[in-house]
């Protein structure tokens, strides 16, 4: 990107949830690193910028996705075919 002219710009649309957990987890981990590193440049600058909102949402649908992945596998784990 270094040699690119164009501003960067946020992608509007949040990570698919259709993946696996695990990869969930890991664009959640990459969420919340960026989340840290746009926080800590607010501070310094003491400006607010848009894209920390979309990286809060793009976290929060990833917490939820994860969320429901862990929900359905406990009421898999809940239902007994000797019922």
């Amino acid at each position: 990107m270094a040699s690119s002219k164009e501003t960067a710009r946020c992608n509007p649309e949040p990570p698919a949830l259709n993946s696996s957990k695990e990869m969930l987890q890991h664009l959640l981990t990459v969420e919340l690193d960026r989340l840290e590193v746009a926080r800590r440049i607010e501070k310094e600058r003491d400006i607010v910028f848009p894209e920390t909102t979309v990286i809060i949402r793009d976290i929060q649908k990833l917490n939820a996705a994860i969320e429901g992945y862990d929900m359905i596998c406990d009421e898999v784990e809940d239902v007994s075919i000797f019922d």
